[in-house]
């Protein structure tokens, strides 16, 4: 009984997130005209490269690849900016009485906004990219791709939630993020596939969740939709998301027990 109830708290947090995201439609207004300008603008730069001869892929599958990198990254609401202020305001303390996991809340939070953009994000990547290329990946692969993009957006929002809960003992966690990101820009292959990589550069990003997030769920249109593929992304998918949600916990658990020891 107690499990269904936390888990009804958390959906009546999502529906309220999602029907805020709803109403505030200048932000995604905004991200899906920058949306079609990153891709037009790539689509151009990778023609011209083939026409000068330069070994860069086929401009068509990379621009599918871009649409899907960039459709997980610009979906994920950035929790850690929401954390850090509330940390500083002083909010958390009095929102950890309440009947329901403040992190909890927020991660439940920034998944009604994930419900309320993605759809959105996958429409702008779909017609921009079909425009742009006049092709469509195969059906099967635009559903795995939709499945395992939806979770890992949902795990990359998980990640900026571990940034914020950094709020509890750094006063800024800006340059923790901006580091944080510009590793997953690269590391993760957010305009590039890693297999364009060198293979030291491939290995090194192997060892990081940053694959499963962008690269890995791309890379499907690039013709590794096999069923192999699927399988190990899926399993990647797993083990870093039971990774973050222990961080995550750890991490927060940490922060409770310093506010206790500091008086509140």
């Amino acid at each position: 009984m107690i499990g269904c109830r936390t888990v009804v708290k958390h959906v009546a947090v999502a529906r309220i997130a999602m029907a805020q995201a709803r109403r505030t439609r200048g932000d995604l207004y905004g991200r899906m005209a920058f949306f079609a300008v990153i891709l037009g603008v790539f689509w151009s730069l990778w023609q011209a490269t083939r026409e000068a001869g330069l070994p860069v892929g086929d401009p068509t599958r990379l621009v599918w690849y871009l649409a899907i990198t960039e459709w997980v990254l610009l979906s994920a609401p950035v929790l850690h900016l929401d954390l850090q202020e509330a940390i500083r305001r002083g909010d958390v303390a009095y929102q950890l009485g309440r009947p329901i996991s403040y992190v909890g809340a927020t991660f439940s939070g920034g998944l009604g906004v994930l419900v309320a953009r993605m759809p959105w994000l996958a429409g702008t990547a779909f017609v921009c990219a079909l425009a742009l290329t006049g092709w469509v990946p195969p059906l099967r692969t635009l559903v795995a791709v939709g499945l395992f993009g939806v979770l890992a957006s949902a795990l990359l929002m998980a990640l900026y939630l571990g940034i914020g809960l950094l709020a509890f003992w750094l006063e800024d966690v800006s340059p923790v993020f901006w580091v944080w990101q510009k590793l997953l820009f690269v590391l993760g292959g957010l305009m590039l596939p890693l297999q364009l990589y060198p293979e030291l550069m491939q290995r090194i990003a192997l060892l990081t969740p940053f694959p499963v997030l962008l690269s890995a769920p791309a890379s499907l249109v690039l013709g590794d939709d096999g069923s192999g593929a699927v399988g190990l992304l899926a399993g990647r998918l797993a083990v870093w998301g039971a990774v973050t949600g222990f961080t995550v916990r750890w991490l927060y658990r940490r922060a409770l027990a310093t506010l206790v020891l500091n008086g509140g």
